[in-house]
Order: C-alpha cells, then sequence, then structure tokens
C-alpha cells in the first residue's frame, strides 16, 4: 500500500501535538453513549497514522468509523494541547470521499439538491404537498417507507410538515412594504436551508424584529451554506456552495450579515480557511449571529404584559456546539430571554451546553446514536419545569423535537420566536 498525504502542513503540526493522552474521551460526547474508543479522537488519529503510512486502506469499517464524529469541537477546546481534532477528521473524510467515492444517496443530496435552489424548492414543495394529503402518513401506517433505507426511514420521522410558502416566498411581497426611509443599518439575512424550507415562521420573526428596531433587511441570491457536504468529506460540491455564496454577497453593501443558524455561522467563519483565500475575511468578519446582533448591537428592549391572572410561561435554552464558542454565544441567547420577562421566565437547564447529538446531518445518518446522546439532554429539559425548549440552531430545535414528541407539554422553539412575539401586535406578521 501506498503512503497518503492527508493533511495539510497546519494540520499536520496539530496532528503531531496530539500525545495520546486520552482527554478527549472524557469531553467526547460520543465516547459516553457508546464507550468505544475507536470514536473517539485519540482512536481516529491512531487509524489515521495507519492509513497515512499506507499500512492499512480504507474499508467499509473505517469508513463507518470516521464517519462517526459530531465534528462539535469538544476534544479540540477539552485537550491540553488544543489539537484541532474535528477539523483533522474532516480532512480524513475527504481523502476517504476522494477514495471511495460518495454514497448514491449523499451523492444525490449534496450534488443534486443542495447544490440546485430549484430542485431544492421543487423536493419543498412536494414535501408540502404530501403533508396536506396525508401521504406520509398513510405510507408510515401502511409500513412502506419501513422498505426505504433505515436513514431515510429515520428522516421521515424527524423532520415536520413543510409549509405552503417558504420564507422567499412569504416575503416577496411583505419585505417592500417594509421599506425604511433611514435605517440604523443594514443588514443581509443568510437564511440557511431550514428555515428557507421548513421553519419559515423563523426568518419572518427575525424580519419583525429588526424592522420593529429600524433596520433594513437585504435578501441576496444563496444556497446551502456547505457545510453539510464539507462535513461529510465531498469538498467538491461544498466549495462550489461556499464560492457561490461569496459571490452573491459580496455584490451587497451592508453592515452585518446575519444568520439564525449555529452551523451556518461556523460555516461562514471558516470560508477564507476553505478558500484559502484571506480576502474574504473582509466579508466574513460581518457575519454574526441574529441574538448577539440584537443584544451586543442593537441593545434591543421588549416591554411584554400579563394579562390579569396569567402566569410567566417558563422556557429553557439548549447551547448549540457551534454558537456557544463564539463571541457571545452563550451570553446574548439568554440574555435575550431574559429580556421578555414578565412574558416568559428564563430557568437554566442541567448540561445545557452539552452536545444534543444533532451536529445537522449527524442525527440523520445515525439517528440512533444521536438519540443515545440526546437522552441525557431530553431528561434535563424535563426537568428543567420548562413549558419551551429554545435554541439558536435549527437542526439542533429539529432533534430536539423528536426527542421531546411525546412530552405534549413542552415545545421546542428558535430564541428569536419567543422575543418577535413580545412586539407589540401591529409588528408582528401573521402568517396564513
Amino acid at each position: 500500500m501506498e503512503k497518503k498525504e492527508i493533511l495539510t502542513s497546519e494540520l499536520q503540526k496539530e496532528f503531531n501535538k496530539c500525545s495520546r493522552c486520552g482527554t478527549c474521551m472524557a469531553h467526547c460526547p460520543l465516547y459516553e453513549a457508546t464507550g468505544m474508543e475507536a470514536f473517539v479522537c485519540r482512536g481516529k488519529l491512531e487509524l489515521l497514522t495507519k492509513i497515512e503510512k499506507g499500512e492499512i486502506a480504507w474499508t467499509d469499517k473505517l469508513a463507518e468509523i470516521f464517519s462517526t464524529c459530531l465534528l462539535c469541537g469538544g476534544c479540540h477546546y477539552g485537550c491540553p494541547n488544543g489539537v484541532s481534532g474535528e477539523k483533522i477528521i474532516q480532512l480524513a473524510r475527504k481523502n476517504m470521499v476522494e477514495t471511495r467515492g460518495l454514497g448514491p444517496i449523499k451523492k444525490g443530496v449534496f450534488q443534486h439538491l443542495l447544490n440546485n435552489n430549484g430542485t431544492l424548492n421543487k423536493a419543498g414543495k412536494l414535501m408540502y404537498l404530501s403533508s396536506k394529503f396525508k401521504v406520509r402518513p398513510l405510507m408510515r401506517s401502511l409500513g412502506i417507507l419501513k422498505l426505504f433505507p433505515k436513514n431515510l426511514y429515520d428522516l421521515e420521522k424527524m423532520v415536520p410538515a413543510f409549509p405552503k410558502k417558504n420564507f422567499r416566498q412569504l416575503m416577496a411581497d411583505k419585505l417592500p412594504q417594509k421599506e425604511l426611509s433611514n435605517p440604523r443599518y443594514t443588514v443581509a439575512y443568510f437564511t440557511g436551508c431550514v428555515t428557507q424550507l421548513m421553519n419559515p415562521q423563523v426568518g419572518v420573526a427575525i424580519v419583525d424584529l429588526l424592522t420593529a428596531n429600524n433596520v433594513k433587511i437585504i435578501l441576496p441570491e444563496q444556497g446551502c451554506c456547505g457545510m453539510p457536504a464539507l462535513a461529510n468529506g465531498d469538498y467538491k460540491n461544498g466549495l462550489d456552495l461556499v464560492r457561490k455564496n461569496v459571490e452573491s454577497f459580496q455584490k451587497e453593501k451592508v453592515d452585518y450579515i446575519i444568520t439564525d443558524c449555529a452551523s451556518c455561522l461556523g460555516a461562514w467563519e471558516e470560508y477564507p480557511e476553505y478558500l484559502q483565500d484571506e480576502s474574504v475575511k473582509e466579508l466574513t468578519d460581518k457575519v454574526m449571529d441574529i441574538n448577539r446582533f440584537l443584544i451586543e448591537v442593537l441593545d434591543v428592549h421588549f416591554e411584554p404584559q400579563l394579562a390579569d391572572g396569567e402566569k410567566p410561561i417558563k422556557v429553557t435554552y439548549h447551547d448549540p456546539c457551534h454558537l456557544k464558542r463564539t463571541p457571545g454565544g452563550k451570553t446574548c441567547p439568554r440574555e435575550l430571554l431574559k429580556r421578555l420577562a414578565p412574558k416568559y421566565e428564563f430557568v437554566e437547564m442541567k448540561f445545557a451546553d452539552s452536545c444534543c447529538g444533532s451536529a445537522g446531518s449527524f442525527m440523520i445518518t445515525h439517528y440512533d446514536v444521536a438519540n443515545k446522546i440526546g437522552e441525557k439532554k431530553y431528561k434535563a429539559a424535563r426537568e428543567s419545569g420548562a413549558n419551551i425548549v429554545t435554541s439558536a440552531c435549527p437542526t439542533c430545535i429539529m432533534h430536539l423535537a423528536d426527542g421531546l414528541q411525546e412530552d405534549k407539554n413542552i415545545e421546542v422553539k428558535h430564541v428569536v420566536e419567543l422575543a418577535a412575539s413580545c412586539l407589540p401586535k401591529e409588528q408582528q406578521t401573521k402568517i396564513k
């Protein structure tokens, strides 16, 4: 077997810093859930050494081991030597894809679905129609879905009913009506796939919050942030999406680029590295999570009132992995929730900053493991006594909603949905 050069020179330095101490085990949600050291960073790096030396080659078993990683960064931030385990594993996946190719489902999703907005929107419309005409429940009750590959069967259980109109369709008529004569700021909104197709109410909440605070919103042409493809080692399609987004957003003169998705934020922050172009940093430095923008830039305040006899609604918060380590990533969502009193009462839950197991597409490809990781979070949410669990990541929200679906007294929502509900009625957009 021939030797392979898998890592860049910078990541090779990171790789060489690993002393195999095993501290990463204490910070790995996968190890906590499965007890399997092969899934831990140390185990993967040991295997990667043998792959690079040509002592072993990619096999189905090795591919499964390297695909079983959340890329949550827990090993990196828990490592005494600061080894960037998640980046090393991602490059290993890139080599794996270059060597073995992509499976047909991932190839179809990354190459033909996420890389084509027209196809993606048609898929969303098809999903809406299947919900409207009860196709999905019928297929489920007849057992037809069990004939599909397991990850598609699990995905169908997790995905909520699609709305009639996606976010951009909802805003086609409404956004021009919200034009401001002298705005405080002009922002470009990167919506991400889930808000665009599945949860347009999150995008509408953001538009209401920003226009209520005299901020102009632009919706540039955009696609998937590229993270699903990149995280799975498909750099060809992932980088294509990155380039398209950069080119589109560079055309706009804006003060900030905001997003409601922690994963999209994490992807944008790494665009200069992915493209190996530091000039892109001028653009990506403008990217900011919506919660941070509302608190640190706009300093929003609310005056929600309780009706006579009405009690505050208890709400708790889950930290997305790709947000909690960014500036204001832990404090701003909590501060925003606290400013919604007395309508909402914020309560902290145990293990709020532990990974819930979603990790974007991981909850689809490894549904059972993702749920095992999430069990601790589901239990903590219940014990908090909260009526609403909030987060700032659409895929975390989807995963938590799936894990808590039997708890009829608990809703799962994006933080901005609660914030927008505290605006005066005349400033709230009603979605039909």
